[in-house]
């Protein structure tokens, strides 16, 4: 190992002792660093065979992570771990979450879009279109956006929400 090679070793665990980066990410910001291609390739290599450089199991930990916390679907995981330079099939078999997960970004975006959303959107058309489009953005498939909409307007149009959310005095005290 040359000189140059050891100091893209050295520079590319300091990165990697701060937070985890997939390969590429890694091997980006190394090149940009001013490294030569062999240096990067070589410390790439080496940060692998340590067990530091692991897309699979970053992309999953980066899925299971995203999903829940920031209410994204599966379209929206494949392309940020794309925009990040994860292979595709990676990038599939991560976004591939297990129900539980899913349906807890489901409700993640929900709440989201819901605190953007005016008040009585269930009630009109337009409302429950905006709430579509949102989750579409998110990357959950149409017919699961659909279905999450329908079933929150059911659980608003429910009597003791109805009640809240009406203008005045409901129970006629005042």
């Amino acid at each position: 190992m040359d000189r140059e090679e050891s100091h893209a070793l050295v520079a590319a665990l300091k990165m990697l002792s701060r937070r985890d980066y997939f390969r590429a990410e890694l091997a980006d910001r190394l090149g940009k660093k001013d490294f030569h291609a062999k240096a990067v390739q070589s410390a790439l290599e080496r940060c692998a065979g340590m067990g530091y450089l692991d897309d699979p199991t970053l992309a999953d930990r980066f899925a299971e992570l995203r999903a829940p916390l920031r209410g994204w679907g599966p379209a929206r995981i494949r392309a940020e771990l794309g925009k990040r330079g994860v292979n595709e099939a990676i990038a599939l078999r991560a976004s591939n979450l297990p129900e539980a997960i899913l349906d807890q970004a489901m409700a993640t975006a929900l709440r989201r879009a819901e605190v953007r959303a005016r008040d009585g959107w269930w009630r009109t058309g337009e409302g429950r279109s905006l709430m579509i489009s949102s989750l579409l953005r998110r990357g959950f498939e149409p017919e699961e956006a659909h279905r999450a909409v329908g079933r929150q307007c059911a659980i608003r149009e429910a009597a003791d929400y109805a009640i809240n959310d009406q203008p005045g005095d409901p129970e006629g005290i005042s």
